[in-house]
């Protein structure tokens, strides 16, 4: 069976704007039987709350099930013995620690780990909180490293942004688990088959994950972050947007 692992933000949709023609591309894959699981480094949402979005914006109506985020490889790589676990973060992250069992703090002096992810409503005092629970010996996690994110009229910060700034205060790196990282290609790679492209728009993380498995084949497509001019992973193919990936998909699977 042929899978398609796709990107979110800046392939299907920008902000709550619709990449023109993904609705219907990926109604195409899905009658023509190709499997597709939605991996997004966007830590902000649980599974359930990224489908209904895709619902909404696209008219195509994923089930929960087939969404993969930043926010579930994070947890996974924590244990009962990480917890209480300090969150800079939104639901998604909040709610995946919840379905895991793992407690969380607002303490920084109990904290055992920090998870760090976009946190659109952060604050001084929750990033000096966070850098102080890492000085003082807490784990620290990052969802993902990514500097920005698409909207629908440019750029915002991601959680790479947030994520530098507790790393410089607390002069510690942290452990990443989003793409392109392992934590997030084990979690993907449970769920799909042998003939698997990649279709994202960046180069750092999107074509980054289709590299580190070597069966995988990966599409940029232009309506994102990264350009052909772009130095990175080179991908297998470059297109205009979703909708020709799709095309390129449909003509080449099990090739």
């Amino acid at each position: 069976m042929t899978d398609v692992v796709c990107d979110l933000d800046g392939v299907i949709y920008r902000g709550e704007t619709e990449v023109p023609g993904a609705g219907a591309a990926l109604t195409r894959l899905a009658d023509a039987g190709v499997g597709i699981t939605f991996v997004t480094n966007n830590s902000a949402r649980t599974a359930e709350q990224v489908a209904d979005k895709i619902g909404r914006v696209t008219g195509f109506h994923p089930e929960p099930a087939s969404v993969v985020t930043s926010a579930m490889a994070a947890v996974s790589l924590l244990s009962q013995d990480d917890a209480p676990v300090f969150v800079v973060g939104e639901t998604g992250i909040r709610e995946a620690l919840r379905s895991e069992g793992i407690d969380m703090t607002e303490d920084e002096a109990e904290a055992r780990s920090v998870v760090v992810g976009v946190a659109r409503h952060i604050s001084y005092d929750l990033l000096a909180q966070a850098s102080a629970a890492v000085r003082d010996g807490a784990r620290f996690i990052a969802t993902n490293s990514d500097p920005t994110f698409p909207a629908a009229d440019g750029l915002l910060p991601g959680a790479g942004s947030i994520v530098a700034a507790v790393a410089t205060a607390s002069l510690t790196e942290p452990e990443f688990a989003g793409k392109p990282n392992a934590e997030i290609s084990d979690l993907v790679n449970a769920r799909v088959g042998d003939d698997v492209w990649v279709v994202g728009d960046r180069l750092d993380t999107d074509i980054a994950l289709a590299e580190s498995v070597a069966e995988w084949r990966s599409v940029l497509v232009l309506t994102g972050v990264s350009s052909e001019s772009d130095t990175g992973p080179v991908p297998d193919h470059v297109v205009a947007d979703f909708a020709a990936a799709v095309e390129l998909v449909l003509a080449n699977r099990g090739g």
